[in-house]
């Protein structure tokens, strides 16, 4: 890649991702470190003083995605957590962002059972991306609750009518 279509790119991001990408200078080629270099002194941000808070920030960050509930920890059998639902669903289509509540479960074979919280969660909807930020954890929805918990109960008794009459037809 060239050093102009670097830079253009690097005008594109926002200054968390470019802040991102100096964490970790190492990974980075010459060119491309003294691009970004350049791209953060264009935007006023330079010195190590705001990358360590950046640092810091970021390490708090991540600390807290750790305390975010084990989510898509689901074993081949069904068993584990798994969120449902997505009310108060807010997109914002210039920026991608999309911004919801939902509900996380604890599931035995895929049926939803206990819910164990309600969190407002932020992602970045690209093709093929399930990685989601939790913003806060909000008191349990039981409206989202009894709405999951319904159509849990609807599907199952589907399965359940289209086994007997397999049994009954087959």
């Amino acid at each position: 890649m060239e050093i102009q279509e670097l830079a253009a790119q690097y005008e594109t991001r926002s200054n968390e991702e470019l802040l991102r990408l100096a964490l970790y200078p190492e990974q980075l080629a010459s060119e491309a470190l003294m691009v970004l270099n350049n791209e953060l002194v264009k935007r006023g941000i330079h010195g190590p003083e705001q990358l360590d808070a950046f640092r810091k920030a970021e390490e708090e960050r991540k600390a807290e995605e750790e305390r975010t509930p084990g989510l898509f920890i689901i074993h081949h059998w069904g068993i584990g957590r798994m969120r449902f639902g997505k009310a108060e669903r807010i997109y914002d289509s210039e920026t991608g962002l999309e911004r919801f509540k939902t509900t996380v479960f604890i599931v035995l074979f895929w049926v939803p059972m206990i819910p164990t919280g309600t969190y407002l969660v932020e992602r970045r909807r690209k093709f093929f991306s399930r990685r989601m930020v939790f913003q806060e954890k909000l008191p349990l929805d039981w409206e989202q609750v009894l709405k999951v918990w319904i159509v849990a109960a609807l599907c199952i008794f589907a399965v359940i009518v289209a086994f007997r009459l397999l049994i009954r037809f087959g």
